[in-house]
């Protein structure tokens, strides 16, 4: 099975997809070329193309069972390389001509992308956020600022994600107090009331995101979330020019059980917000039915850079459309705790001060 890459009509090289100017573009010559264009000259090419039979004979290399189950093979159409990559890959560069390669015929028919939000954040941009993410964060761990952060990998990537929708009917029940206090005579009166508040309404949920990939933790896709989807676009193979992109790995029902949890917290937010003048609330009951749900899978931006310290990997992500960052680099308890420890003992120390000059003033006695 052969990869698919998109050639300059004027000099050949590989063309990018600009996801600003919707447009491919060629980095050798600095010429850019509306997608149809290109696609209509390689469907030319490839018509005119006759393939040539050189079959030479060869040892079985001893793939395990395993390994054929999860790798494909496939040849560069720049350089006519073989390259062996995992079967979700749809976007990568061929290791040995540097050209991109696309492989639509990874995607299932299920995991084919309906959806697309190009990059619009580039590359020395990410570097960039990178090297200025550690400026004046001062409870990140001395071994990162000691010297320089070297980006040990950086990854043009689109991320596969399920995209639902739904309204969800939900009723709420809540236990409320009230509280009074009144004199009567030498007594102070308090009065404590009881209140059961019931709350019913219809959210509508709308390209509700949920990180398709095993390799990417929730914790980190949601972290750089949210992004624009009116600047959506249809997915077309040429979208993926100049990036690396994985079909979805997670399935629909594993992600809808990740959904229902957000719309669920979502929910449970939206309506005790509706609850006030009370003294305590209490959750007693809830109900949520899920109405009208839709699923469509997607492709979204992301750079990812990697980063070693002390013999361990780093991640940091950025969202590729609005600049969104977050990193699993750890904050340094110590910091913490001794910052904590610094501004007690001066507020200690200003009430010291305090009571010495109200005693000095004769305030107290």
């Amino acid at each position: 099975m052969s990869t698919l890459t998109y050639k300059c009509p004027s000099c050949a090289a590989p063309l990018t997809y600009d996801g600003r100017a919707q447009e491919l573009t060629c980095g050798s010559c600095g010429n850019s070329f509306d997608p149809e264009t290109v696609i209509a000259i390689n469907q030319i090419e490839q018509e005119d193309d006759r393939p040539e039979d050189m079959s030479w004979q060869v040892e079985d290399q001893g793939f395990t069972e395993e390994e054929l189950s999860q790798t494909r093979a496939f040849n560069c159409s720049s350089c006519g390389a073989q390259l062996f990559m995992e079967d979700t890959t749809v976007a990568t560069e061929c290791a040995f001509c540097g050209s991109p390669s696309i492989i639509p015929a990874q995607f299932t028919e299920e995991t084919r992308p309906e959806r697309i939000i190009p990059f619009k954040i580039e590359k020395a941009q990410a570097e960039a956020m990178f090297r200025d993410y550690f400026k004046g964060r001062k409870l990140i761990p001395n071994l990162f600022l000691k010297g320089p952060n070297r980006i040990e990998e950086i990854r043009k990537l689109y991320v596969p994600y399920w995209l639902f929708g739904c309204q969800a009917d939900a009723r709420m029940t809540y236990r409320g107090t009230t509280v009074s206090t009144r004199r009567s005579g030498q007594y102070m009166v308090t009065t404590t009331r009881h209140f059961l508040i019931h709350r019913a309404g219809t959210l509508t949920f709308s390209d509700l995101p949920v990180d398709a990939s095993e390799r990417l933790d929730n914790t980190i896709s949601e972290s750089i979330e949210p992004f624009n989807t009116k600047e959506a676009i249809p997915f077309a193979p040429h979208t993926l020019s100049g990036a690396q992109a994985n079909r979805a790995d997670v399935d629909q029902d594993t992600c809808q059980q990740r959904a229902n949890t957000r719309v669920r917290s979502t929910t449970d937010s939206a309506f005790r917000g509706t609850v006030s003048g009370y003294a305590t609330v209490v959750p007693q009951s809830s109900n949520i039915q899920i109405v009208n749900g839709t699923t469509l899978p997607a492709l979204y931006p992301v750079w990812l850079i990697t980063t070693k310290k002390e013999g361990k990997t780093y991640i940091f992500a950025i969202n590729g459309q609005t600049g969104e960052q977050t990193s699993n680099i750890p904050w340094s308890r110590a910091k913490f705790f001794g910052r904590m420890l610094g501004m007690a003992a001066g507020v200690a120390a200003a009430g010291f001060a305090a009571v010495f000059v109200l005693g000095m003033l004769g305030v107290l006695k």
